[in-house]
């Protein structure tokens, strides 16, 4: 008996709708979102590079779908998707200072750290009036930093109307800790990202001896190891330094960079380089 007119419907839109799943499937594992799988109703879907149990017949008509509709839906769609599949896997360059970034608060909060509430062995703090630019909560400046600073954001106020963002200042060792920890906490390598390899190690055996302990007692630890090497005149990170100074890049047009730079050339003992990983322009400042 043939079938009906609404059974076939039925049927195009069933075998639509495993395409659409398939095809979900598909562009998440090519850009590397296995973790976001769960948010799509996929029974038993079989793909590379996830296992699974096998349920029958329908998973497999699924997975060999995933092909057919990548050729015939979205060929577009994963053009788009490979280029962000590329960048998130390629290898991340070291950078040519120790100019760690800062964790953010959420960062901070996947690594089980308490909210920051105070520093712990702070810079020597220094009386400043606010200043026309931003500085992000956490960040320390020196009266004499601050000055240049201020210096610079002026011209580069005068030549667009906008002020500098600036990211990360002059660090105490606690703080420098509670990046460190947090950074080996998420999995990163900081043998690949500081160049006094032997600093690194000694703050990385701290960290193991005290892993077992509440994250603040491990940054404890942590901190007096940076203390320690701060008080010997080993500085792992420039930000351990007075005069290191990360101003925010990635939203300013090219227009507001040659803008900024020029600003900056115009004030005696500054050094302006330009870091990758993440983008921001780092400044040495005498």
């Amino acid at each position: 008996m043939p079938p009906t007119r609404r059974s076939s419907a039925q049927e195009r839109s069933r075998e639509l709708t495993w395409r659409l799943c398939a095809l979900a499937a598909a562009l998440l594992c090519a850009a590397g979102c296995k973790e976001k799988l769960d948010s799509i109703d996929l029974p038993g879907l079989e793909l590379p590079g996830l296992d699974g149990p096998d349920t029958g017949a329908a998973p497999r008509a699924l997975a060999s779908a995933a092909p057919r509709a990548l050729a015939s839906a979205a060929p577009r769609a994963l053009a788009s998707a490979a280029p962000r599949a590329l960048a998130s896997a390629a290898p991340r360059a070291a950078p040519s200072l120790e100019c760690d970034e800062l964790p953010s608060e959420e960062e901070e909060r996947r690594a089980k750290l308490p909210p920051l509430t105070a520093l712990g062995k702070a810079v020597p703090a220094e009386p400043w009036e606010p200043p026309p630019y931003e500085v992000l909560p956490g960040v320390t400046l020196p009266a004499k930093i601050a000055a240049k600073l201020e210096q610079i954001d002026r011209g580069y106020a005068r030549r667009t109307r906008e002020h500098l963002v600036i990211t990360s200042g002059t660090r105490d060792a606690n703080r420098q800790a509670r990046a460190m920890f947090t950074k080996l906490r998420l999995g990163e390598d900081l043998l690949q990202l500081y160049r006094h390899k032997a600093a690194v190690q000694e703050i990385k055996k701290a960290y193991q001896a005290s892993s077992r302990k509440p994250p603040e007692q491990v940054v404890a630890a942590m901190e007096a190891v940076i203390q320690d090497q701060i008080d010997r005149g080993i500085y792992v990170s420039a930000h351990l330094r007075r005069g290191a100074v990360d101003v925010r890049n990635r939203t300013m047009s090219s227009k507001e960079r040659r803008a900024f730079l020029e600003s900056a050339a115009e004030i005696e003992g500054v050094l302006v380089i330009e870091e990758t990983t993440p983008p921001h322009y780092h400044l040495q400042i005498d």
